[in-house]
């Protein structure tokens, strides 16, 4: 799966097999990367590491959208090209972890 990391999030593109009459579907999905333990002393990241588990409980911990809703993908391969088109285009994120721009 391709991955870029950026503004703090990894975003990620994968694509999922068909299952029955459903085609073959593409998505990015979004991911806050955890802040490094080392950038803080020991007894600052000790308060923050309440304050963060308390913050990461309320967040939820991956967001993934279904990308090209309009098209039907013949196969899993075309629509993994798709998805790795779509995070090429990726530019940021936003706060709350949507990717800009977004693909319809």
């Amino acid at each position: 799966m391709p991955e870029k990391i950026i503004n703090g999030f990894s975003v990620v593109a994968y694509a999922t097999q068909p299952e029955g009459r459903i085609p073959p579907r593409a998505f990015l999905e979004t991911r806050r990367v955890p802040a490094k333990a080392g950038a803080k002393p020991a007894a600052a990241a000790q308060d923050d590491a309440d304050d963060t588990a308390e913050d990461v409980a309320d967040e939820p911990e991956s967001l993934a959208f279904e990308i090209f809703l309009s098209r039907r993908f013949r196969s899993t391969i075309e629509a993994m090209s798709a998805a790795r088109n779509a995070l090429d285009r990726v530019k940021s994120v936003s706060e709350d972890g949507v990717p800009d721009p977004l693909p319809d």
